[in-house]
């Protein structure tokens, strides 16, 4: 079955025509939110100003993306390391367990909302995060050695397009957008990131 990560972002032309439908569908509103923004969320969820100080990120610190990118989680896993998941998140014979993630402060950190999938066999079949980051090499480089994403090419010079293809059927796909107005009080907020990875064949 094909998945599609054009989450919320220009879609390039795909040959599984059911990516895009996947994708709008299986995701929520695009997470907005910047590393630096999202690291000042507070239990509440709601964003920090005067009367209300800024908190550590939720959930356990992350000290390598490969801690959250994985497949050999639980969801009892999930629901220990964060104290707020939303779960009415089903689609198709899958089972969202959606939760904010922030992996650190530094520019590679990613900021955004992470979902873990699960199929009737309570194994994890797909991983979709939507957020913002500073500095991509780090994901790409995970991406590339533990999954096998590849660069594609497309006709969007502000789009970088990593897929994995399966009997020429694109079954992950990873899309970094450049934001158009770039800050330099917000380092973290310079690429937009959707991401969706689905559960190698053989494993």
């Amino acid at each position: 079955m094909g998945l599609a990560a054009a989450i919320g972002l220009p879609y390039v032309t795909s040959p599984d025509s059911g990516l895009r439908k996947w994708a709008n569908s299986a995701v929520e509103k695009p997470a907005a939110t910047s590393t630096a923004a999202a690291a000042g969320l507070s239990a509440a969820g709601s964003a920090p100003n005067a009367s209300h100080p800024v908190t550590r990120p939720e959930g356990q610190p992350v000290t390598h993306l490969g801690e959250v990118f994985r497949f050999d989680v639980t969801t009892g896993w999930v629901l220990a390391r964060w104290p707020r998941v939303t779960t009415r998140l089903a689609t198709l014979d899958l089972q969202g367990y959606r939760v904010a993630l922030v992996t650190g402060t530094k520019e590679s950190d990613l900021a955004g909302s992470l979902t873990y999938y699960f199929n009737p066999d309570q194994r994890v079949q797909r991983i979709a995060f939507k957020g913002t980051t500073g500095d991509t090499r780090m994901l790409v480089a995970l991406l590339s050695s533990q999954f096998g994403f590849v660069r594609t090419a497309t006709p969007d010079p502000h789009l970088h397009l990593y897929q994995v293809k399966e009997d020429r059927e694109v079954v992950s796909e990873l899309r970094i957008h450049s934001i158009s107005t770039i800050k330099s009080t917000d380092p973290h907020g310079r690429f937009q990131v959707a991401l969706v990875i689905e559960r190698p064949s053989e494993s």
